[in-house]
């Protein structure tokens, strides 16, 4: 039991050095297509890129990140978990939880990288990657 207490504790610290590096990046641009966290990234793009920093490899589109990690209770969110959108032909979008009931994500090009509640749209399925 101790070991696996030891284990939650070490992922919510890791979860919690994701999301503070991820919100460095609120107010850049949205590129479609991009991965750059500075320049310009897309939705899918801005997650490999965060996830990245910390030396987890995550494939490149949110559908296939969507098919990854392990699957997470939507109830039970922890910061750093990916959130995924479905456009009505499948996954279209992921956002990344930081906590406190929020998203960070590379929203649109009018917007760049926000902050959203985390209801702004129903998301469908949540994904941890470590």
């Amino acid at each position: 039991a101790k070991q696996q207490e030891e284990q939650q504790t070490q992922a919510a610290q890791t979860g919690q050095a994701i999301v503070d590096y991820a919100c460095q990046f609120i107010g850049n641009p949205y590129v479609w297509g991009g991965t750059s966290l500075t320049n310009g990234t897309d939705c899918s793009g801005f997650t490999q890129s965060v996830l990245a920093n910390f030396g987890i490899s995550i494939s490149r589109t949110a559908a296939s990140q969507s098919g990854g990690g392990t699957a997470v209770d939507m109830s039970n969110l922890q910061p750093g978990d990916l959130l995924f959108y479905d456009n009505g032909s499948g996954i279209g979008h992921v956002s990344m939880y930081i906590g406190n009931g929020q998203v960070v994500h590379a929203s649109n090009e009018q917007t760049g990288i926000i902050v959203s509640s985390v209801d702004y749209r129903t998301a469908c399925a949540a994904r941890s990657y470590f």
